[in-house]
């Protein structure tokens, strides 16, 4: 396999760079799937919306319950068996999706989706760090994203398309679940064989340092705010600033192709030595403008997308920070969101209706810049040590 060197004598892996890549391209198309066929399957199955909301909890919690075992499997398997099992465990959904036809089997698709989205989005980041030079890393993490966003984007025109064409629902899934075999083939080509365990030794104790539970946590509270920005957003500007949905959904959009579009501008400019600066802006502005949409500025709402490089950035960090089991810190990072996540999906439509979309709406600067302060924590470390 060709690789790639850096100044410092340090190699990357193409195959590996290409496989993670390509993993969160083809996985973004399937989570994204999930949003236009929950309320068709709503209303041809007679489902009531509450029990959406059960599918997307399942999910969630079958994400945790997969990042447990893929945990292990990383310690004792190699990067390319993983990656193959994994393809093939998310080529399930589309083998189920044409036989969903009552609620058992709705709530099962809800589970294998949520599971096969998470495990194959925690391994495309593994295979993106190790197959990156360390000073290109937050660069290719920030394409890696700016792929999920075009995943984002195709799979609601592909289901439109399909809809237009008078063709089942359930060909969005198994269109995507071939690809996904297609890729777990290349898998088998671009990945090198060998065993890569992690290098600790046996008698390492089990369980997160502190220092890498407050990254996690500071994950977890980061997803929330980006989370309920995006859910809430639309909501706000129709109930509460008097917009209309056609107006609320251009700043909703302006949102999404600022996340995308700071994330590319990373992928070409950004340098190791720039990369706390971005990150601290991300949240300041995700911060401050999330207060001034909540008092009514709806262009702000659309400036909140400034936060687009925080993800991908602090991703990036987390390998260097912890070289020596930054894929065990990874794989706990993306089960505290998939618990946050799971947590909100239960408890959203509770929080608006109680506090009002206004007041709930502040939750989610509130969670940026909790985890503002938290990024300040973990910079000011490593010069106190």
């Amino acid at each position: 396999m060709s690789q790639t060197k850096t100044q410092e004598g340090e190699k990357g892996h193409f195959g590996l760079l290409l496989s993670g890549i390509l993993s969160l391209f083809l996985i973004s198309f399937l989570d994204n799937s999930r949003g236009p066929i929950l309320p068709l399957l709503c209303e041809k199955l007679a489902i009531p919306y509450e029990t959406a909301g059960t599918f997307l909890t399942l999910g969630c919690l079958a994400a945790v319950a997969s990042s447990f075992i893929l945990a292990r499997l990383l310690k004792t398997k190699s990067e390319r068996a993983v990656a193959i099992g994994i393809a093939g465990f998310c080529i399930i959904p589309g083998i189920l999706a044409p036989f969903v036809s009552n609620k058992v089997s709705f709530l099962l698709l809800g589970a294998l989706m949520g599971a096969s989205v998470t495990l194959m989005g925690t391994m495309c980041n593994v295979l993106t760090i190790k197959g990156s030079p360390t000073h290109l890393r937050g660069r290719y993490l920030s394409f890696q994203q700016v792929m999920y966003g075009l995943g984002s984007l195709l799979a609601p025109l592909v289901f439109a398309q399909l809809i237009r064409m008078n063709l089942d629902w359930s060909w969005l899934l198994v269109g995507c679940s071939v690809a996904i075999f297609g890729l777990g083939i290349a898998y088998a080509r671009l990945i090198p064989k060998g065993v890569h365990l992690e290098e600790t030794n046996e008698e390492k104790p089990k369980g997160l340092s502190k220092k890498a539970f407050l990254m996690v946590l500071l994950f977890s509270i980061y997803v929330g705010g980006e989370v309920l920005a995006s859910m809430w957003m639309n909501l706000l500007m129709v109930g509460k600033h008097g917009l209309k949905p056609e107006d609320a959904a251009f700043y909703g959009m302006m949102f999404f192709a600022l996340m995308g579009g700071t994330r590319f501008a990373c992928f070409l400019l950004v340098k190791p030595e720039w990369e706390s600066r971005v990150l601290i802006a991300c949240l300041t502005a995700g911060t401050v403008f999330g207060i001034i949409g909540q008092q009514g500025h709806s262009w702000a709402l659309g400036l909140m997308g400034l936060i687009g490089p925080f993800f991908p950035l602090c991703m990036a960090k987390i390998s260097r920070e912890f070289p020596e089991d930054w894929k065990a810190v990874t794989v706990n990072v993306f089960i505290g969101i998939q618990a946050t996540l799971a947590l909100l999906h239960q408890s959203v439509g509770s929080i608006a209706d109680a506090l009002g979309i206004e007041n709930a709406f502040l939750l989610s600067p509130l969670f940026l810049f909790l985890s503002l302060l938290l990024l300040l924590q973990n910079i000011k470390r490593p010069t106190q040590a």
